[in-house]
């Protein structure tokens, strides 16, 4: 049980010191739970319950959550570096709910999720290009790992596709990530809509503005491409957390 809390501490922290002014860290712990369908309900009561009691007791922690179509969720949390992963920053909440309360809460998460992945990220804006309009909170997540030997490519072949996509002035937005603990070579890319729709529609004109440029990079890319897929879901604004801008100040 204690190592499940502890998992779970540190699945959804933790920005203890972090300025709510401040730009968004570059740096994201990043923890995936695979939930039972037949759970989904209680899973998302329990996860709206931790963030009730993080509310009421105005616990400094922040965390922003997605919920795929395969029934899984991503839970991303900022860090400054991997000695927050060390921190518990849940243990002021456990101290005003107390043992038995905190217990029990993590108790009903827990029951829910069949399996947890976590990983480590960056933030890569250099490689990114333009970002998320209030509102389209559909998201479609390209991951792509590398071949060995051809992580040198890797970076350039991107900023290639940025520039073409700045070249043409595509819609076809996207932020770029790097993961650099807990995943072999890979990154992942995260496009945006304000539907299945309307992202599918920003990703066909943008094929149709690159045409063969864009046929040509899709082959480079895939020569030096190891393994690649996509996640589909929705940034849950009801399920992410961040503290009042007074708590976060302190």
């Amino acid at each position: 049980m204690k190592k499940v809390i502890l998992f779970l501490c540190i699945a959804l922290l933790i920005a203890g010191n972090a300025v709510a002014q401040e730009a968004a860290p570059a740096m994201f712990a990043v923890y995936e739970d695979h939930v039972n369908p037949a759970m989904n309900g209680n899973f998302r009561d329990a996860l709206k319950k931790l963030k009730a009691a993080c509310e009421q007791n105005k616990i400094d922690v922040r965390w922003t959550t997605v919920a795929y179509d395969d029934n899984s969720y991503t839970h991303l949390a900022p860090i400054k570096s991997f000695a927050d992963m060390d921190k518990n920053a849940f243990a002021p909440l456990e101290a005003k709910m107390g043992k038995e309360a905190f217990a029990s809460m993590w108790a009903d998460l827990d029951k829910c999720i069949v399996s947890r992945d976590s990983r480590v990220v960056v933030r890569m804006d250099n490689l990114s290009y333009l970002t998320p309009p209030a509102g389209e909170n559909y998201r479609d997540i390209f991951f792509w790992s590398v071949t060995p030997g051809k992580e040198a490519e890797a970076e350039p072949a991107i900023m290639e596709y940025k520039k073409l996509n700045e070249s043409r002035k595509t819609e076809n937005g996207f932020i770029t990530y790097k993961v650099v603990f807990g995943g072999d070579n890979m990154y992942a890319f995260v496009f945006w809509g304000k539907n299945l729709v309307d992202r599918a529609t920003k990703g066909q004109k943008a094929g149709e503005l690159l045409g063969e440029e864009g046929s040509k990079h899709w082959s480079k890319t895939l020569s030096i491409t190891k393994t690649r897929y996509t996640k589909r879901g929705w940034v849950e604004t009801d399920l992410s957390y961040a503290p009042p801008a007074a708590v976060a100040s302190k």
